[in-house]
């Protein structure tokens, strides 16, 4: 049973998390839209492209995600999805580059509705009061506290 379980995990399992830094995350408040914008780079440190190992029975698989995962206070500030058991903003769109080849980054955004009357200079102060989550297929890979890496 054990030989059953480590060969699922070799299969199941997304190998490269611990190659993944952050390289560069910046923030920009689209006040036209009423959006807050992450720009993320994340490195790859190792000697092995990081690229989606997930596999279902579709044909077209999108890659790592990122997600930005609010703490309380900016929670308070932002459209979050009702409907979801997880806590969530409301999306309005995102990219990324899918891999991230050996010494090279990697770029990611994702866009989040921010609520209607909201001062702009609390979500200025608040954007790294989150956990960006990085995402193959439905499983959480790794996660990055924002507060800490906004003190450095």
């Amino acid at each position: 049973m054990l030989i059953l379980l480590f060969s699922f995990f070799l299969l199941t399992g997304f190998n490269s998390a611990n190659q993944l830094v952050i390289s560069n995350i910046e923030t920009t408040i689209i006040k036209a839209e009423n959006i807050l914008r992450y720009d993320i780079k994340l490195k790859n440190t190792g000697t092995t492209q990081i690229k989606s190992e997930f596999d279902y029975p579709g044909h077209h698989v999108y890659g790592l995600e990122v997600v930005i995962r609010p703490n309380e206070k900016l929670a308070t500030k932002m459209e979050m999805d009702n409907s979801s058991k997880y806590k969530k903003m409301i999306s309005m769109g995102g990219g990324s580059d899918g891999l991230i080849d050996p010494g090279n980054e990697g770029s990611f955004n994702i866009e989040y509705k921010i609520k209607e009357g909201t001062d702009i200079k609390d979500i200025e102060k608040l954007a790294f009061d989150s956990t960006l989550i990085i995402l193959d297929g439905v499983k959480i890979v790794k996660e990055f506290p924002l507060k800490k890496i906004n003190e450095n």
